[in-house]
């Protein structure tokens, strides 16, 4: 196990299929050496833009396992493991425990209406079964928790220290954990393809987690920030931008299209349902804003 505080740029991996939506095992592998060698700081794979809610439970373990050889300890592994109950969920997290994974995050199961006691609930039972950290995916897709419930749930468990914050009011939650409960969290990561980044950097988020295609450009970004070059950072987040509001129309299409052009997968196939396909405009826009951010992909392959 990584020995170290969870810090930077936690690349999710997009997870690869072939055209007749098998897993792409060689892709898989491909992203996760991607992943490692464009600079994210971590791993995290599969969850919702790994498109975790089509995935089997072996193909979960199958990700679980090849993360963790390919990082082979070079940077953290941490699982996703959201499920449609609390048994699922805690069943997944133990097979990833089992695999050698650095940490585990989950939703509180949202496949039923739901409300705080449960999710609280949940955490507890995943708390009492888990040996590694746990991240809370604080999300608006699944359920919502306010800054009080979250101190409630860190403040009681012994490895839920860690949350992943991407409700829509985000910023102000994370300030209320950290002023109000230092003690109990040990750091707040973002997500939304890392749009806020520079603010939440400012608000003391030790990280941000998104799509891995990107890693040597949001990592680039998230280096310079915390080595003090806050001009700089800022000034290729903005150039940057404009990509984000793209992929935060498109999602998982925009991730995969990029890692195809990257040269990483040779597919951009999303399982069914739910796929969508981009378009000859879209495609020349994205065509556009790579050419817009060339200067800060360094990754070659």
């Amino acid at each position: 196990m990584v020995d170290q505080q969870f810090r930077g740029i936690y690349g999710i991996t997009p997870t690869p299929f072939n055209s007749d939506e098998t897993l792409d095992l060689k892709g898989v592998d491909a992203i996760l050496h991607f992943t490692v060698e464009a600079g994210a700081h971590g791993i995290v794979a599969p969850v919702m833009a790994s498109e975790y809610n089509v995935l089997t439970d072996d193909e979960r373990k199958t990700i679980f396992e090849r993360s963790v050889a390919v990082s082979n300890g070079r940077i953290p592994v941490v699982a996703g493991v959201t499920g449609i109950s609390n048994a699922h969920s805690i069943g997944l997290a133990k097979v990833a425990q089992d695999a050698g994974v650095d940490s585990v995050i989950a939703m509180p199961p949202h496949s039923r209406p739901t409300n705080r006691g449960e999710a609280v609930r949940f955490f507890e039972e995943m708390d009492r079964a888990m040996d590694v950290p746990v991240f809370i995916q604080n999300h608006n897709a699944g359920f919502g928790l306010d800054a009080d419930t979250l101190i409630e749930v860190m403040a009681g468990s012994t490895h839920i220290k860690w949350l992943k914050e991407e409700t829509t009011w985000g910023g102000h939650v994370t300030t209320q954990v950290l002023e109000c409960a230092p003690d109990v969290c040990k750091g707040i990561m973002g997500g939304s393809s890392g749009r806020f980044l520079p603010s939440e950097f400012d608000r003391g988020m030790c990280g941000n987690m998104p799509a891995s295609h990107f890693s040597d450009v949001i990592g680039g970004i998230w280096d310079k920030l915390d080595s003090g070059d806050i001009e700089g950072g800022r000034a290729d987040h903005a150039l940057f931008l404009p990509m984000i509001n793209f992929e935060n129309v498109y999602g998982v299409a925009a991730f995969k299209e990029v890692l195809v052009r990257r040269g990483v997968i040779e597919s951009a196939t999303i399982r069914s349902p739910g796929r969508v396909d981009m378009d000859r405009h879209d495609h020349d826009e994205l065509t556009k804003l790579l050419d817009g951010i060339s200067d800060l992909m360094t990754w070659n392959g």
